[in-house]
This record gives structure tokens, C-alpha cells and sequence, in this order.
């Protein structure tokens, strides 16, 4: 399953963090046009299926030259109200845009964020993470899923 990365999540000295959606319909959308990129909100178009966990992003590290920096360890800062949110690593991704253009079209491995909305759940839901590399650098991104009636 490869990924489509449509937006950088930060440019923190040497981090590049990629949020990026399955490679489906529906690729990321950033939202809050207005807002600083730290505070834009991601939204998938593609929605979930309650029950089913579905791979909204993969977030990777990558340096200046595009080397990997080794997966981010990552913590849900807040929690979704209509499902779970799940970590699977390994995840591989092929690089669609990144902060400095260089690194688009590279491959990357990073942690899976998987979505899944609890049975009876409908309408949108959102949630937040952090991501921190072992450098110490953090970027922080909120998401939002669209769940299918």
C-alpha cells in the first residue's frame, strides 16, 4: 500500500515530516488556508468505514538530502471522538511534495496512522498527534476523517 504525501507537516532544522494518505481516491487536503501551517488541519476525502481501520497518513522523517532519519515516535495528543487511532511502523510511502521540493519522488518508510470509526459512528471526526524524532525535533498536526454513512 503505497502513500501519496500532499502536504510537509514541519521543516524543523534536518526533520522533514510527510503526512500522507493512502494511495486512493482522496488524497490530503489541508485546510485553515489562513491558519500557520502548524495549525492547518489535514482532512481526508476518502471516508472510513466504521469497523473497518483504514490508513489515513504515514509520517516520516527525512534530512535535508532526503536521508531517513529513522521513524518518529509518535503520541496522540488528542484522542478522536468517534473511533481509534492506531500505530502500525514499517509503513512505506513514495514522497509527492516536501518542504523543499527535493525530496519529491523518494521513497520512505514511517509509521502508519490507522483511523477506525466505532460502529453507529457517522459524520466527521478529528484528532491530534505529535511526532518527535530522536534529534528531539517535534511537529505537532491535527487530522480529520469523513466516516461513511
Amino acid at each position: 500500500m503505497r502513500g501519496i504525501c500532499r502536504r510537509a507537516l514541519a521543516g524543523v532544522g534536518s526533520l522533514l515530516l510527510c503526512a500522507c494518505s493512502t494511495s486512493g481516491p482522496g488524497p490530503l487536503q489541508p485546510s485553515g488556508a489562513e491558519a500557520p501551517a502548524g495549525d492547518a488541519v489535514a482532512v481526508r476525502d476518502t471516508p472510513v468505514v466504521p469497523g473497518r481501520p483504514g490508513r489515513v497518513f504515514v509520517m516520516a522523517g527525512l534530512g535535508k538530502s532526503c536521508e531517513p532519519l529513522g521513524e518518529p515516535q509518535i503520541t496522540i495528543e488528542q484522542a478522536p471522538t468517534k473511533g481509534d487511532v492506531s500505530l502500525v511502523p514499517g509503513q512505506e510511502t513514495t514522497i509527492q511534495y516536501s518542504l523543499s521540493g527535493t525530496c519529491t519522488g523518494h521513497k520512505a518508510v514511517g509509521t502508519g496512522i490507522y483511523y477506525t470509526a466505532r460502529q453507529g459512528s457517522s459524520g466527521t471526526d478529528r484528532f491530534s498527534i505529535s511526532a518527535k524524532l530522536g534529534s528531539g525535533e517535534v511537529a505537532t498536526r491535527s487530522f480529520e476523517v469523513r466516516i461513511a454513512e
